[in-house]
């Protein structure tokens, strides 16, 4: 059972729909061999797996006060169910397997690996925690999950990083800064006194005007990435098209959420939980202006 609690580390379900796939996608667009590509999956399973296991050991104090994440279970160490040391060890691993497949593959895509590997580091490690540093955390995040990745995938498969290609890691980086804003904006309310972020600093309502401003460049891009590849990339272009619009869906559907359960409060006569949230975010800004 405890061994389950070690996989649980590797937070597969945040990562497996999104930001895994950036590597996966640069080795289709070279037409990697079938091979490659599942050499590269294992790659940047283990490497994706190490940046979130990693997050959740520097994280563990923030998570002991993040309802969401105790409640999910999403860093066991949090809840004592893992070891420092075996956490140590799992972190060991999953780097040496990734650096011994690139180093047989190609030396271009190691050194992109490693510096996937250093940004996710740096995104989560003590002292520095970029994630805390309001700008740098998606700059950081979409560089270290998305965009070396990508550039990772191409290398690995014998690619060669011409102009279109890098377009299209610049588009799926632009990608994961908006995933990353949704997330802040989904735990803005837990975070509040607990961490730093850009959603915390700039507040909910420019966070969401930053995304849908982020969506219109995707689409710019798109639409130039679009005009340099054969109509034999079409399907992967609708899976991206697919991708640009799912934000603005998922955000549509969180408003939507909250709107109701505000409505249910207000119908249950407790306003003072309504506007106890609120509050929060009003002491953390004085605190801001007059400590920080």
């Amino acid at each position: 059972m405890k061994n389950f609690h070690y996989f649980r580390m590797l937070r597969i379900e945040d990562w497996i729909k999104s930001s895994f796939w950036s590597s996966i996608i640069g080795a289709f667009l070279v037409n990697a061999l079938w091979a490659d590509i599942f050499l590269i999956g294992i790659i940047y399973f283990c490497a994706t797996a190490y940046g979130f296991a990693i997050n959740n050991f520097f994280d563990v104090e923030i998570d002991k006060k993040h309802r969401g994440k105790i409640k999910s279970n999403k860093n066991p160490l949090a809840q004592n169910l893992v070891t420092k040391r075996g956490s140590i060890i799992l972190l060991g691993i999953l780097l040496l397997i990734p650096v011994i497949l690139s180093i047989c593959l190609s030396i271009t895509g190691f050194i992109f690996l490693l510096l996937s590997i250093f940004s996710s580091t740096l995104y989560s490690v003590k002292y520095i925690r970029l994630k805390e540093r309001p700008g740098l955390d998606i700059i950081s995040y979409g560089f270290g999950f998305c965009f070396f990745p990508f550039l990772a995938g191409v290398s690995l498969s014998g690619g060669v990083l011409i102009f279109p290609i890098i377009i299209v890691g610049i588009l799926l980086m632009i990608l994961s800064f908006q995933g990353l804003l949704f997330h802040q904006i989904v735990d803005y309310y837990d975070d509040l006194d607990n961490t730093s972020n850009l959603t915390l600093r700039i507040g909910r309502e420019k966070s969401f005007i930053l995304v849908f401003f982020l969506i219109l460049i995707s689409l710019l891009f798109f639409e130039l990435v679009f005009s340099f590849f054969s109509i034999q990339y079409y399907f992967h272009f609708l899976i991206i098209l697919f991708l640009i619009f799912s934000f603005p869906i998922r955000l549509i559907n969180q408003f939507y959420k909250e709107k109701i359960k505000n409505t249910l409060i207000e119908r249950l006569l407790l306003p003072d939980v309504i506007y106890e949230n609120k509050i929060r975010v009003y002491q953390k800004k004085i605190k801001r202006i007059f400590f920080e």
